[in-house]
């Protein structure tokens, strides 16, 4: 099921919004009152940018059970890096300048 801010499907094997939501599981469903989650690329957009002064970045994803493996990130390009697995955005502060100069970026950098 594709999520209400994608105006189209993203894979060949999904099947549309109005084709996705029939069967018996939604036969007594009122599909305006259900939840309506964002896709996941949306909300991780939504994340600002996570600013250190170190060279290397270390994320767990939150850690715990909820996290993912810690995974080491090098911030040292004048640019956005996100992390493999969770996709958090990380950046030096030293490229804060350039970053703040660019006509436009991914994540919001406050």
């Amino acid at each position: 099921m594709q999520a209400p801010n994608r105006a189209t499907t993203w894979s060949k094997s999904q099947r549309p919004r109005a084709l996705g939501m029939i069967g018996p599981r939604f036969e007594q469903t009122n599909i305006e009152m259900q939840p309506a989650p964002y896709a996941a690329i949306e909300l991780i957009h939504q994340q600002p940018v996570r600013w250190s002064e170190k060279r290397v970045v270390v994320c767990d994803g939150g850690g715990g059970a909820h996290g993912h493996p810690r995974v080491f990130i090098n911030v040292d390009k004048p640019d956005i890096t996100p992390c493999g697995y969770c996709g958090l955005p990380f950046a030096h502060v030293k490229n804060r300048k350039h970053l703040m100069e660019a006509p436009k970026t991914n994540y919001p950098l406050e």
